[in-house]
């Protein structure tokens, strides 16, 4: 006796079937690539996130041995500056002084700042002031000029920018006390960008340590008790001290 027609299954329904079965093992292959990619992509970006991670904290680390190394710079330049006048002199006292900077120059040198051992062998070198051959007897005419990029100020006073003649009495005025202080230097007026005022600074555009050296020395010597150092922000050079001076009364008729 056959069977019934309905329990054989048609060709229709034997190719439906492997379509079926196919088309999971396609999109069960497809749901694994997916898979794959994305843990292949999440293992890259953090792969990323960790060489950014470890290029934040280098850069971390290398801005604190910055910050560390100027912070010891200063301390430093601070207590060294009291024993830089004794360089050129002689006696146990000035033997002492003289031990002091160099140990201080030494240390400062192995860290990558030579300012300190620069500007004593400077010192010891100038042995004897610069004399000028004459006074000044007519103010120049200001000439502009432009200090070196990067370079510092030691500046030890700031005078509106209304006023020149002004700047020029302070000028002289520092000029002469660092004379009678022994101090080989000039005293220049520089005029600011942004706020165009006038400064008095002393001497010439250095480097950072050197400056930091200098407005110490300048402090000690009470030659500016507000003297410090500060980056050259471009600044116009107007003139050398000593300037033609005339003394300020009040005219009467």
């Amino acid at each position: 006796m056959k069977a019934p027609a309905e329990s054989r299954p048609s060709s229709f329904e034997a190719i439906f079937a492997a379509y079926a079965v196919v088309a999971t093992f396609a999109l069960g292959y497809g749901y694994w690539r997916l898979a794959t990619r994305q843990n292949e992509q999440d293992a890259r970006i953090e792969q990323q996130r960790q060489e950014q991670q470890a290029a934040v904290t280098r850069l971390q680390r290398e801005a604190d041995d910055k910050r560390a190394t100027d912070d010891l710079e200063i301390q430093v330049i601070s207590l060294a500056s009291p024993h830089l006048s004794k360089l050129r002199e002689s006696g146990r006292q000035a033997a002492t002084s003289q031990r002091i900077v160099s140990a201080a120059a030494e240390l400062l040198s192995s860290k990558g700042r030579p300012a300190l051992a620069q500007m004593a062998e400077k010192i010891r070198v100038e042995t004897a002031p610069i004399t000028r051959s004459g006074t000044r007897t007519a103010v120049e005419e200001p000439v502009a000029s432009m200090s070196p990029p990067g370079a510092w100020l030691v500046l030890l006073a700031t005078l509106p920018g209304e006023d020149l003649k002004l700047a020029e009495e302070v000028a002289t005025e520092k000029l002469r006390a660092a004379k009678d202080l022994g101090t080989v230097s000039t005293v220049s007026i520089y005029k600011t960008r942004l706020k165009g005022r006038y400064v008095v600074v002393l001497g010439d555009p250095v480097g950072r340590s050197a400056a930091l050296v200098a407005a110490a020395e300048a402090r000690r010597n009470k030659l500016s008790a507000d003297a410090f150092a500060e980056p050259d922000g471009g600044w116009e050079l107007i003139g050398t001290a000593p300037f033609r001076t005339e003394t300020r009364s009040a005219s009467s008729n």
